[in-house]
């Protein structure tokens, strides 16, 4: 880092510090002392500050604890020490392609195991309904990670994570979208929603996953249902 951010932040860190309460104060006093005893450099020390008391300082005005917000000292201590390498995360429309693809391979495939079972008969989904409703369903995969599993992965910032009234605001509608698109595209008109020949769609189902599979290779799409948790 260079000298010039570093004296920034330590300067930041001394303000923010004495805007915090005295509990919490004395959680930033035990965290620099164990620190120290872990030996770890005034930089790697000013930098782990700096990424915690913006926080600590916003969210104490909700009444929150820095031992609420960052778990005991030595659980800190273990984190800054541990810190897992960062992984860049992928983009929304690359996870959302990633889960449009990994769904269109799971529909086809069954549709067309079942269609083929049964000889065609009774076949609902066309070829449209299935690429809609998997497009719909990855956007609703995708948004089940931006609200919820990020927040779940190891060392994610949990004082970020929306408030659960919000999450379900987005969610559920979201979902009966899904469900909503689902069941209607069925009624489509057959120009544009043609039924397709079983061993097609088994055909296309493993071309998704083809695709998929080389797509995460080529972009290291981190899919947002594979995401590492705790």
């Amino acid at each position: 880092m260079e000298p010039e951010t570093l004296r920034a932040y330590v300067s930041e860190n001394r303000e923010l510090e004495k805007a915090l309460t005295k509990r919490n104060q004395q959680y930033i006093f035990d965290l620099k002392k164990s620190l120290d005893a872990a030996n770890l450099s005034e930089e790697e020390k000013t930098i782990a500050l700096h990424e915690m008391l913006p926080v600590l300082v916003k969210e104490q005005k909700g009444g929150k604890t820095a031992r609420q917000l960052f778990g005991t000292v030595s659980e800190r201590t273990e984190a800054i020490l541990n810190k897992p390498e960062e992984v860049k995360e992928s983009t929304p429309v690359l996870m959302w392609l990633d889960n449009t693809l990994l769904l269109l391979g799971l529909l086809t495939i069954m549709v067309g195991l079942m269609s083929f079972i049964s000889r065609g008969q009774g076949q609902l989904y066309g070829l449209l309904s299935l690429i809609l409703a998997s497009m719909a369903g990855g956007w609703v995969f995708y948004l089940m990670y931006k609200y919820i599993y990020q927040y779940e992965q190891k060392g994610a910032d949990k004082s970020k994570r929306p408030k659960i009234w919000k999450t379900m605001l987005i969610l559920v509608p979201a979902f009966f979208l899904w469900i909503l698109i689902f069941s209607s595209t069925p009624w489509l008109p057959s120009a544009i929603n043609p039924t397709v020949d079983p061993i097609i769609l088994i055909v296309i189902g493993a071309a998704s996953f083809a695709v998929r599979y080389y797509l995460k290779k080529k972009y290291n799409i981190i899919g947002s249902l594979s995401v590492p948790r705790n």
